[in-house]
């Protein structure tokens, strides 16, 4: 069966964005680290957005095809063409802060997702309330205090 031209629109391929330094120090999508600081910048939509594109590519490691209308009604939201609804901000917010990337528009829109988050840059972090300024500040000294502690050896 052949798409249409408005279908073929609605058709997103999801392939991995592979990134080895970030993935080697980086916070995995389910990480809670995600929801407590990259949430604020990116937005709920967008978030939950991004867990559901990573938990496609993790189940298709090679990357998967889905209808914008599909991938939308699966976080909650309608799509509908345009820019000015929840999913194409959402899906705009993701490429905008860079755990996503348009890799291709033709034959078929391909979006790279990243499977894991950088630690958030300091032009997002400055912008946090200060109490998450501050929690984030004790989260990145207590994950550098672990990494360069010994190691237990049973």
């Amino acid at each position: 069966m052949s798409q249409t031209p408005e279908s073929h629109d609605n058709t997103l391929r999801v392939v991995p964005w592979i990134d080895p330094i970030v993935e080697s120090r980086g916070f995995s999508v389910n990480d809670p680290y995600i929801e407590m600081f990259w949430l604020p910048v990116l937005g709920p939509t967008a978030t939950w957005l991004y867990r559901r594109l990573v938990s496609g590519v993790l189940q298709n490691p090679s990357g998967y095809t889905v209808t914008m209308d599909e991938l939308a009604r699966t976080i909650g939201v309608a799509y509908t063409q345009g820019r000015h609804n929840p999913f194409a901000r959402a899906l705009h917010r993701c490429v905008m802060f860079g755990v996503a990337e348009h890799v291709a528009v033709q034959p078929i829109r391909t979006l790279a997702v990243r499977q894991s988050l950088p630690s958030l840059p300091h032009r997002h972090l400055s912008r946090l309330p200060h109490p998450l300024q501050i929690a984030h500040h004790d989260w990145i000294q207590n994950m550098r205090e672990s990494t360069h502690s010994p190691s237990r050896v049973s």
